[in-house]
C-alpha cells in the first residue's frame, strides 16, 4: 500500500480561499523557510495563515500537510494503527478508562481530572520525553494561547487546563524540526489529523514524536466568544490581566483578572451555554472527529450521571489507543501517579456525545454545498443520517454570532430554541 501523500505544488492559500482552514498551524510549524505566519482575522475571530511571498519557495509541502482540505482517515489509520477501526464513533482503541491524577493539587486546577498534566509530568521525569507541546495563554496578550514546547513540571503545569478559544498549536513543531530529542504532543483532533499527515512525509517528524495526547473536541469556540463573555460581564478586553476557562474544582470555573486586581469567577455551567457554544469556527461545522482518533490516548470530561452527582474536583474519559499508550497508563497506575478504573466504550459514548458528528454529517456537508461551499474529503463512506434540522440551526447561529451588531438577539434566539425543544419533546410524548 503507498503510504505517502500523493505531492502537490498548491499552497496553503487555496485552502485559506476555499474557508477550509481549520488553524491548527501545522503549515506554519512545518514551513521549510518559515515563509507562513499565523494571523488572527478579527473579524472572523480565528487564526487564518498568511504567506511571506518573498520567503515563499512554492514546494506546496504546506498545501499536502493540512488537514483542512483533506484528511484520509483509511491511509492514516491503516499506516499508523495497522487497520480501519471497527468502532465509527471512537476509531481504533483497545481500552477505555475512567480516571484522575492522585496529586490533588494537578487534579483540582485541571480541566479534567488532571491527567493529561500528569501524564506530561511522568513521562518527561521517567526520561520518556524530553519536552510536550502544550498551550497556555499569553502574559502580554492574555486573550491570545500560545504554543510552547514544555520542558519541566512548571511549564507543564503552567498549560494545564482547558482554552476556549482557537490555538495554533502545531506552530511549536518548528522547535520539535530544529532540536533533537523526543517529544509528546497535545492537540485536539484537527491538531492530530495535521500532525498524522506531516509524519507521513516528514521521518524526522515521526521519529521525534513518540507520544500522540488527544483532547475530546465537540467544537473550537471563536475570540468573538471569548468577547461576547466579556460583554455579558461589563468588562472590557483592554482592562483584563489574565483570563482561566477552566479549573478550581469540575466542572470547573472561569476566573477573570482584571488590571485592578479585581477577580470575577463564573461557573463553567454559568457561561458555557447555548450562547457562548454558539461562536463556532465555520470549519468546525465540517468535522466528524470528536475522539481523536488519531491520538496515542485521548482524554475527555466523564460526563457520566453518577460522576456529576458526586465529584466536585474531576474525572476523566479515556480512550487508550496502543500498545504505547496503554503501557504508558499501566507505569503511572504502578507508581501511584493515576488511578484508573476500566470500563467499556458504551459507558464512554454515554459520557459524550460522540454520535452527532458522525450521523449529522451528511446534512452538515448538503447545506454547506447548497450555500455553495467546498467541503473537506476524508477518503471513506459518511455514515448514514436522516435530513437533520440540526445543521440549519447551527448555521443560523454562526449567522448570529459573525455579526457582532446581531449579539444582542442570541439572548431571543436562545429562548426560541429552548421553547422550540419544550414542544418537540411534548409533540414526542
Amino acid at each position: 500500500m503507498n503510504n505517502k501523500l500523493t505531492l502537490d505544488t498548491k499552497n496553503i492559500e487555496m485552502v485559506v480561499k476555499k474557508n477550509l482552514c481549520t488553524g491548527c498551524g501545522t503549515c506554519a510549524g512545518i514551513c521549510p523557510k518559515n515563509a507562513i505566519q499565523m494571523i488572527i482575522d478579527h473579524r472572523k475571530g480565528i487564526y487564518l495563515p498568511q504567506i511571506v511571498q518573498e520567503e515563499c519557495s512554492n514546494c506546496g509541502i504546506c498545501y499536502n500537510i493540512c488537514p483542512g482540505h483533506e484528511v484520509n482517515f483509511k491511509l492514516i489509520n491503516n499506516e499508523f494503527f495497522g487497520q480501519e477501526p471497527d468502532d465509527p464513533l471512537l476509531g481504533n482503541y483497545l481500552n477505555c478508562y475512567t480516571g484522575y491524577a492522585t496529586d490533588y493539587e494537578i487534579r483540582y486546577n485541571s480541566a479534567s481530572g488532571g491527567l493529561i498534566t500528569a501524564l506530561l509530568i511522568f513521562a518527561l521525569e521517567e526520561g520518556i520525553i524530553d519536552g510536550a507541546l502544550v498551550t497556555k495563554m499569553r502574559d502580554d496578550h492574555p486573550l491570545e494561547p500560545q504554543p510552547f514546547i514544555a520542558r519541566t513540571r512548571e511549564e507543564i503545569i503552567s498549560a494545564s487546563g482547558s482554552k476556549y478559544c482557537p490555538v495554533s498549536a502545531n506552530i511549536a513543531l518548528r522547535e520539535i524540526l530544529k532540536n533533537n530529542g523526543r517529544y509528546a504532543i497535545v492537540g485536539l483532533p484537527c491538531h492530530l489529523h495535521g500532525i498524522r499527515k506531516a509524519e507521513l512525509i516528514m521521518p524526522k517528524l515521526k521519529e521525534r514524536i513518540v507520544l500522540h495526547v488527544g483532547i475530546l473536541c465537540a467544537k473550537t469556540i471563536s475570540f468573538l466568544g471569548t468577547q461576547y463573555q466579556l460583554r455579558r460581564m461589563g468588562i472590557k478586553k483592554e482592562n483584563l490581566e489574565k483570563i482561566s476557562y477552566r479549573g478550581k474544582g469540575w466542572p470547573g470555573n472561569m476566573t477573570i483578572v482584571t488590571k485592578n486586581n479585581q477577580r470575577r469567577i463564573t461557573k463553567l455551567n454559568d457561561y458555557y451555554d447555548d450562547k457562548f457554544g454558539s461562536f463556532i469556527p465555520h470549519r468546525c461545522t465540517l468535522c466528524m472527529d470528536k475522539a481523536a482518533e488519531l491520538a496515542d490516548i485521548s482524554f475527555g470530561d466523564a460526563w457520566l450521571p453518577e460522576i456529576k452527582r458526586q465529584d466536585k474536583v474531576g474525572t476523566s474519559i479515556i480512550i487508550s489507543r496502543n500498545i504505547k499508550g496503554a503501557d504508558i497508563l499501566q507505569k503511572m497506575v504502578g507508581k501511584k501517579q493515576i488511578e484508573i478504573i476500566k470500563t467499556n466504550s458504551a459507558k464512554v459514548k454515554e459520557s459524550n456525545d460522540f454520535s452527532w458528528k458522525k450521523t449529522e454529517i451528511r446534512a452538515r456537508f448538503s447545506l454547506t454545498k447548497l450555500l455553495g461551499k467546498e467541503v473537506p474529503d476524508y477518503h471513506q463512506d459518511l455514515l448514514p443520517s436522516l435530513p437533520n434540522i440540526n445543521a440549519i440551526v447551527l448555521h443560523s447561529q454562526m449567522f448570529l454570532t459573525s455579526r457582532r451588531y446581531l449579539w444582542q438577539l442570541l439572548e431571543i434566539y436562545s429562548k426560541l430554541l429552548k421553547y422550540g425543544s419544550f414542544i418537540k419533546s411534548k409533540l414526542k410524548l
